[in-house]
């Protein structure tokens, strides 16, 4: 299942729920605890029902009406924790601290960053050292604790995309607390859509993208992580728990503007894309605040 997800200008969330044979996401709003149940683990009757559904066209289904309507966070339902990695690629590894591959590094993103409009990102005032990290991000369906690769696989009930916004003078400068850099509102935007993880297969092989003012900077596959992803979300575990709605956000690759030499921060104005052929893309613009 692919789900989009709206909010009107009234600030009310829309869902929608895409049908290929209809070419169009169908409104199923106020379905909410059903969808829901649908993508837990032990969901499979519910979810071959409403695929059921899908594969017919939804004949009784009523398209979007996207008037009104901006594209909003991925996520079913307001996470506890945003549990994000670093350093899990060689290449940014490298780029951000001259390290060599090892363990990642591990910090939680405030859930006050989570975008309502993903359409544009803030650029903090007086902030210079805005930067940008495309991740593939995956939602858990199950309370992990200590849990092993096979019981996050398990757990796992979908994936998008984040871009972890980081104002680098915040992040570096200021006491070395990492959550004073990514935390900002509007830092992190998730999408296009939620992808059930029956649609990815094989979430180590995805070619991730980001591109600003259409010159790619990022370009590299989860094959290159420094684990499988399910081992990653396993090793969150090692050191909190992560409940149902958590999200793991998985690190990026190199690429980076503070990586760069010079390096090349973004500014109001600028356009920055991120995607993946199995997700899609997600267009935003960088505004003052």
């Amino acid at each position: 299942m692919r789900l989009q997800y709206y909010v009107d200008e009234d600030g009310e969330s829309v869902i929608g729920l895409w049908v290929p044979k209809r070419h169009a996401y169908i409104d199923v709003t106020g379905q909410d605890e059903q969808i829901w149940a649908a993508l837990q683990p032990d969901g499979k009757k519910l979810r071959k029902e409403i695929e059921t559904w899908i594969s017919k066209g939804a004949p009784d289904g009523v398209a979007v009406d996207m008037e009104g309507l901006a594209v909003s966070s991925a996520l079913h339902v307001q996470p506890g924790t945003i549990a994000c990695l670093g350093k899990c690629y060689a290449a940014h590894a490298k780029e951000f601290c001259g390290d060599e591959l090892g363990e990642p590094s591990l910090f939680l993103k405030a859930t006050s960053a989570i975008s309502s409009d993903i359409s544009y990102v803030l650029n903090p005032t007086g902030a210079t050292k805005l930067d940008y990290e495309v991740e593939l991000a995956v939602i858990v369906g199950d309370t992990l604790h200590r849990a092993t690769p096979e019981q996050a696989r398990r757990a796992i009930i979908g994936y998008t995309l984040m871009c972890d916004y980081s104002e680098r003078d915040y992040q570096l400068s200021h006491g070395g607390q990492w959550t004073k850099g990514k935390s900002y509102d509007t830092f992190a935007p998730f999408g296009p859509v939620l992808v059930s993880k029956d649609e990815i297969p094989n979430p180590d092989a995805l070619l991730l993208q980001l591109k600003v003012n259409g010159e790619l900077r990022q370009h590299a596959s989860t094959a290159e992580l420094v684990m499988p992803v399910a081992d990653l979300v396993a090793y969150v575990s090692q050191y909190l728990t992560l409940n149902p709605g958590d999200v793991v956000s998985t690190g990026t690759p190199g690429g980076v503007g503070m990586g760069m030499e010079p390096p090349c921060y973004l500014k109001p104005g600028d356009v920055v894309e991120f995607g993946c052929e199995r997700i899609g893309w997600v267009k935003q613009t960088v505004e003052a605040e």
